[in-house]
């Protein structure tokens, strides 16, 4: 049991990082002849064959060409994994062949679960996710080791978070000794998560907090909490980036002062505007890049040219771009491709997309991540496929129907008339915002936003998790009709989903501005 162990000390981390950074290429050499060739049902064999691969060949590739090198000319022959493959939710087509894979056909065969997660279900029915013993607590040190030199180690910690990333906070608390106190954004929690803190607290010895309740509109009781409940040491809070948002305002606008507050986001990008927002009232912010299926991939850089500029942890993940195509009309975004380095990994990863774009490159900065080996920076990430508010990230494709064909029918226009589209408002809060076009005349807003709201829950794989990002952005005031023609790209394209660059709130006027906060 997870809870039997303590982790006292973060001693040995950085020495256990110069060694994997230093045997990368043995490390993945290892993984993948113990979990791909060895393995008859890895999805990677088909590719691998395919491509005209085998074990010696390689082999030999990595080792004559490095590791990076051969990843892109494996990518470049078609052993690569696009994330609605991945999903299961399309086929990979590879030089004539299809295969159809299942998100279980990645997992690592090897891995025996210490703790069990499962993905937010925005493209799917959810990743299971099967965490070793092994990982979690060297995750439990390196976060340690990480936090120490970020000086916010000492710090009170204080979790807003959806269900179960809230617990993991805890749990990875309640073996160093330390409480955390956890703050779902989803409602009560189920009897569920209360066992699972008692057992903890049981075999733990450490009195874990049982979770409490405070959805995005109750932001300025989570701020009295803060500001009861903060040390001189301060406190830092981990949650998404528009809650957090939500959070600075709401005390702002209560008048409440939450003291020395320094945050952990992600969920969404950070973008100046909201990143202006955190540092003109005096709080420190920390980003992280991470996905279910692998673990926390890439930390804040102290030094960061960008408001996101990140370190990718090279020693557990190698990460190549490729330009991925993501229209008819043959645009391409540098796609980030994920290949996992360490045989415990959650799932096995060659060339794997996130559905993500960005900045990738190596510079030197002078940070203590930098100094440690870990020299590769991303930054400016953005999704090429998702919408994302709140915390909260739905799939575009399942809502092309409701733009093209139930809107028009049931409001008037046609399929030229209608676009969501993802932008901030003046105040950094991310929106999503209908635009329906003059051209449809008179309409009733309310009746035409419901009616998206409802959509949400429809088109979604899982009707439970569609239900609950419909509940968050109808209480957030997430969605925003506009009354404006759709945005077109540069290439004078218009999409279904649209990401706003600013142009959408100079030309739109007040409108944009309402329905922020409660």
């Amino acid at each position: 049991m997870l809870f039997r162990h303590r982790v006292t000390s973060p001693a040995g981390v950085e020495e256990q990082l110069r060694d994997r950074l230093a045997h990368r290429t043995e490390n993945f050499l290892e993984s993948a002849e113990r979990l791909v060739f060895a393995n008859p049902r890895s999805p990677y064999r088909p590719l691998l064959e395919t491509a005209g691969y085998d074990w010696p060949s390689v082999r030999q590739l990595v080792m004559t060409r490095g590791l990076d090198v051969a990843l892109d000319q494996l990518c470049a022959d078609g052993v690569y994994v696009r994330i609605q493959e991945f999903k299961g939710l399309e086929p990979a087509v590879r030089q004539g062949r299809t295969f159809n894979f299942q998100e279980r056909d990645f997992a690592n065969p090897l891995v025996r679960a210490a703790l069990r997660v499962r993905s937010s279900g925005s493209r799917s029915r959810g990743t299971q996710t099967n965490i070793s013993e092994e990982e979690f607590l060297e995750r439990v040190r390196f976060r340690w080791w990480l936090l120490e030199r970020y000086g916010l180690h000492e710090r009170a910690a204080v979790t807003w978070q959806n269900l179960p990333q809230g617990v993991t906070t805890l749990l990875q608390a309640a073996v160093t000794g330390r409480q955390a106190t956890c703050f779902t954004l989803l409602g009560s929690p189920s009897w569920g998560y209360a066992l699972l803190i008692l057992a903890a607290r049981l075999l733990s010895g450490v009195r874990v907090p049982f979770i409490q309740w405070a959805t995005a509109e109750q932001a300025a009781k989570l701020a009295r909490y803060i500001g009861r409940a903060n040390t001189p040491r301060g406190t830092l809070l981990t949650t998404f980036v528009n809650p957090a948002l939500r959070l600075v305002v709401a005390a702002e606008e209560a008048g409440i002062d939450m003291g020395d507050v320094a945050f952990l986001i992600g969920g969404e990008p950070v973008t100046p505007l909201k990143y202006e927002q955190f540092i003109r009232r005096g709080h420190r912010v920390l980003s992280a890049f991470a996905f279910t299926e692998f673990g926390t991939a890439a930390w804040t850089c102290p030094r960061g040219r960008e408001v996101d500029d990140l370190h990718v942890l090279t020693d557990r993940a190698a990460v190549r771009q490729y330009p991925r195509p993501v229209g008819q009309d043959g645009d391409t975004v540098p796609a980030y491709l994920f290949s996992s380095l360490l045989p415990h990994a959650r799932h096995v990863m060659i060339n794997v997309e996130t559905g993500d774009y960005g900045g990738l490159e190596e510079r030197r900065c002078g940070c203590f991540l930098e100094e440690t080996g870990f020299s590769l920076h991303m930054h400016t990430i953005r999704s090429f496929e998702k919408l994302t508010a709140e915390g909260m990230t739905f799939i575009g494709p399942g809502l092309i129907t409701l733009l093209e064909e139930d809107l028009p029918r049931e409001f008037g226009g046609d399929v030229r008339h209608y676009q969501l589209v993802e932008g901030e408002d003046r105040r950094g809060f991310t929106h999503l915002y209908l635009l329906v076009s003059p051209q449809v005349g008179a309409i009733d807003e309310d009746s035409v936003r419901r009616r998206v709201l409802r959509a949400i829950e429809e088109h979604h794989l899982l009707p439970r998790r569609g239900r609950t990002i419909q509940h968050i952005w109808e209480r957030a005031g997430t969605l925003q009709v506009l009354r404006r023609d759709p945005l077109a790209t540069a290439t004078g394209k218009v999409l279904h989903l649209h990401r706003d660059r600013g142009t959408l709130l100079a030309a739109s006027g007040d409108g944009a501005e309402g329905g922020t906060e409660e």
